[in-house]
C-alpha cells in the first residue's frame, strides 16, 4: 500500500472512530437515563433532561477540546509540557535530533516539522498535527540522551512513519473523543470536590431554614457528582478500548515502515529493546493519558495498553524479511546515462509514485543539499528575523531598480545591510538547494506571530510582483511558504476532501495548461504536452486552455479547489502533472522545483529526486 491509498485508508478509520464514539455516548446516555427513569417512575421530562445534559457535557467537551487543538501539532506539544527546540542549540544531543529530523524531512519532501523537548528520563516521542505543514515531531530527554544515532534515527522515522500515513489527524481526533467521553467524570468530580462542599459550608454558617435547605442541595449535588464520576469511569472504560482498540495496529505498521525507510532493523529495535529493560519512571504530564496512543511506547499503565508488548514488536522488527521491503518490480528505476538537466523522467516518476518515502537515495540527496548550504546561510535560517531576509533573497533581483526602492521602504536599515550579506552567500547556493532552504525555514518563520506572518507574506508577495509578472519560482516559493505556515488562501483537508477528478476537471485543466505553456517554446508544443498530460489522466475531451487564462493567480485556485480530492486521485492528478514536463525528456530544475511545490500544496510530499 502506498501513501495515497494510506492517507485514504486513514480517513475511513476516522468514520470508525466517529461511529464508535456514538455508540460509547449512547452508552453512557443510557448508563445515566435509566437511574434517573427509575427514580423518577419513568417520567419523560426528566428522561429527556438526562439525555440532554449528558448529550451536552459530552459533546461540548469534544467539540471544545478539537477546538483547542485546531491550531496544529504545537499545541499537543506545549499540552504534554514540550519546550521547542532551538534549531542553533550548542547541545551536542539537540542538536544530533535536529538533523535526523532535517535529513528525513527534506528527503521526504515535507516541511521540516518543529522538535519538542519533553523533560522525561524515559525513552518517548511521538508526531502530532493535522497535516504535514503544522506537524511536530516531540522527544523525550532520555530519547535524546540514552540512545545512539541509529536507534534515535528509528525512533524518528517510526514518527515520521505516522505522518506519511494519515495517523496524525486520527490521533488528534481521538483526543478529542476521549476527552469528551471522560468529561462526565471530570464534570461529577467538579460537583464532589467544589461545587457541593461550597454549598455545604455556605449552609453550615447559616442556622436559618433556607441553610438547612441548601445543605441539603449540597449533600444531592455530592450524590449527584459520584453518580456521574462512575457513570465517567465507565465512559473512560470505553474511551481507553477505543484508543487501544485504534493504536495497536497502526504502530505494528509505523515499526515496520521504520525499519524500511532506515534499512536497519538494529535502530528501532534497539530503541524499544532499551525501552523493555527500563522501569516505568515516567513523568510524563497529566495530560499523557489522554494522548497515549500517541506516543512511540506507552507513555501510561492501562488496563487497555494503547501499544502491542514491547517483546512482540522487537520479534516482529527483527524477524522482517527485507526483500519484502525492497521496492516492488513495477516501481523499481533503471536510470541510465541520461540525465536532462540534472533529471532524469523516471526520477520524477519514481518520486511521485514513492510520496513521503524516506531511503537510502533520498537521504543522501538530502544530506548533499544540506551541505551545500553555506553555514551562516544554515544559522540565518534558524532565526526567524533572519529566515525571512533569505526568502527576501531568493526572490531579489540585485538589479531590478523596482524591487531596490521597495525594500528601502519595507525594511529597517539593520535589516537592509543584513540583507547584503546574505545576497552575496546566496549567489554561491546551488539551484537544487532552494527548496530545501525554504523547507529548513519552516521551523523558524512558524515562530513568528500571526501578524508578523501577514506582513512577512505581503512583502515576499510584492516583492514578486514589482515588474507585474509571477514567475514560476517566485509562485513556488509563495505557495511553499504559505503553505507551511497554514495560510488561510489553502483550505484545510478537512473541508469536503472526498472529490474525484471528474466533477474538478476545469481545474485539473487550468494546472495542466499552465505546466504545458510554462516549459514550451511555442503553442504546438504547449499542446503535445498537454494532451500528453491529458491522456494519462483520462480527461481525453478536454482540451487546453489559452495561455491568458494559465497565470499562477489561476494555478493558485485551481490547487486551492484541488485539495479536496481523494488522495488516490491527487496521484493520478500528479502523475499527470510529471507526464507533462516529462513529453519531450527535458526536465530543468524549475519543472522540477514545480512539481515539488505542487505535490507540497496538495499534502502529497514528495522525495527528493536527482
Amino acid at each position: 500500500m502506498n501513501f495515497y491509498e494510506h492517507q485514504d485508508r486513514a480517513r475511513k478509520r476516522t468514520k470508525i472512530i466517529v461511529f464508535l464514539f456514538i455508540v460509547a455516548v449512547f452508552m453512557i446516555m443510557a448508563m445515566v437515563v435509566v437511574p434517573v427513569g427509575v427514580v423518577s417512575e419513568w417520567n419523560s421530562g426528566a428522561i429527556v433532561v438526562s439525555a440532554v445534559f449528558c448529550l451536552l457535557i459530552v459533546g461540548i467537551s469534544a467539540l471544545v477540546k478539537l477546538g483547542q487543538l485546531n491550531d496544529g501539532g504545537h499545541v499537543v506539544a506545549e499540552m504534554l509540557g514540550g519546550t521547542e527546540l532551538q534549531r542553533t542549540s550548542s547541545n551536542s544531543s539537540e542538536r544530533k535530533v535536529n538533523n535526523i529530523v532535517e535529513e528525513m524531512a527534506i528527503a521526504s519532501g515535507m516541511p521540516v516539522p518543529p522538535v519538542y523537548i519533553i523533560e522525561d528520563d524515559s525513552i518517548n516521542a511521538f508526531a502530532a498535527g493535522w497535516t504535514p505543514s503544522d506537524a511536530v515531531i516531540g522527544v523525550t530527554r532520555g530519547c535524546i540522551e540514552q540512545l545512539n544515532r541509529d536507534e534515535l534515527q528509528g525512533v524518528i522515522a517510526h514518527e515520521f512513519s505516522h505522518i506519511s500515513h494519515g495517523d496524525m489527524r486520527i490521533n488528534i481526533r481521538l483526543i478529542g473523543i476521549i476527552f469528551g467521553i471522560m468529561a462526565l467524570g471530570i464534570t461529577g468530580w467538579i460537583f464532589v470536590r467544589h461545587i457541593g462542599p461550597m454549598i455545604l459550608y455556605s449552609s453550615s454558617r447559616s442556622r436559618s431554614k433556607e441553610g438547612a435547605g441548601g445543605a441539603g442541595i449540597g449533600l444531592a449535588i455530592i450524590v449527584l457528582g459520584l453518580f456521574l464520576v462512575i457513570c465517567g469511569a465507565i465512559g473512560t472504560f470505553f474511551g481507553r478500548l477505543i484508543q487501544a482498540a485504534v493504536s495497536r495496529q497502526r504502530e505494528f505498521l509505523a515499526d515496520a515502515s521504520a525499519v524500511q525507510y532506515t534499512r536497519n532493523p538494529s535502530g528501532i529495535g534497539g530503541a524499544l529493546r532499551q525501552i523493555g529493560g527500563i522501569p516505568d519512571q515516567s513523568t510524563l504530564a497529566k495530560d499523557a493519558g489522554q494522548c497515549n496512543h500517541m506516543f512511540f511506547s506507552q507513555a501510561v499503565s492501562s488496563i487497555f495498553a494503547s501499544h502491542p508488548p514491547i517483546t512482540e514488536r522487537v520479534a516482529r522488527i527483527e524477524g522482517i524479511d527485507m526483500s519484502s521491503l525492497q521496492t516492488p518490480a513495477h516501481e523499481q528505476v533503471v536510470v541510465g546515462d541520461a540525465r536532462i538537466s540534472g533529471f532524469s523522467s523516471t526520477s520524477v516518476k519514481t518520486s511521485v509514485q514513492e510520496a513521503s518515502a524516506i531511503e537510502d537515495k533520498y537521504i543522501d540527496r538530502a544530506r548533499q543539499a544540506i551541505h551545500n548550504i553555506s553555514n551562516p546561510i544554515r544559522s540565518a535560517l534558524g532565526n526567524s528575523w533572519s529566515a525571512r531576509l533569505v526568502m527576501f533573497s531568493l526572490l531579489i533581483d540585485t538589479q531590478d531598480v523596482q524591487q531596490k526602492n521597495l525594500l528601502n521602504d519595507l525594511l529597517s536599515n539593520q535589516e537592509r545591510t543584513e540583507l547584503r550579506k546574505i545576497l552575496l552567500l546566496i549567489d554561491k547556493e546551488k539551484r537544487s538547494s532552494r527548496i530545501p532552504m525554504i523547507d529548513l525555514a519552516a521551523p523558524a518563520l512558524k515562530q513568528l506571530s500571526s501578524e508578523q506572518q501577514v506582513v512577512f507574506v505581503k512583502t515576499l508577495t510584492d516583492i514578486a510582483q514589482c515588474d507585474n509578472v509571477v514567475s514560476r519560482f517566485e509562485w513556488v516559493l509563495i505557495s511553499v511558504i504559505k503553505k507551511h505556515l497554514g495560510n488561510n488562501s489553502f483550505q484545510k483537508l478537512s473541508q469536503g476532501a472526498n472529490k474525484k477528478l471528474g466533477p474538478l476537471s476545469k481545474d485539473v485543466v487550468v494546472v495542466l495548461s499552465t505546466l504545458a505553456y510554462s516549459g514550451a517554446e511555442n503553442q504546438a508544443q504547449a499542446e503535445r504536452a498537454f494532451n500528453h498530460a491529458i491522456h494519462e489522466i483520462g480527461l481525453k475531451k478536454e482540451r487546453i486552455r489559452e495561455v491568458k487564462d494559465c497565470t499562477m493567480e489561476s494555478i493558485h485556485h485551481a490547487l486551492n479547489k484541488l485539495q479536496r480530492l481523494r488522495f488516490v486521485e491527487k496521484e493520478k492528478l500528479l502523475f499527470a502533472c510529471e507526464s507533462c514536463v516529462v513529453h519531450d525528456d527535458h526536465i530543468t530544475v524549475a519543472e522540477a522545483e514545480t512539481i515539488r511545490a505542487i505535490g507540497d500544496v496538495l499534502d502529497c510530499p514528495i522525495p527528493m529526486f536527482g
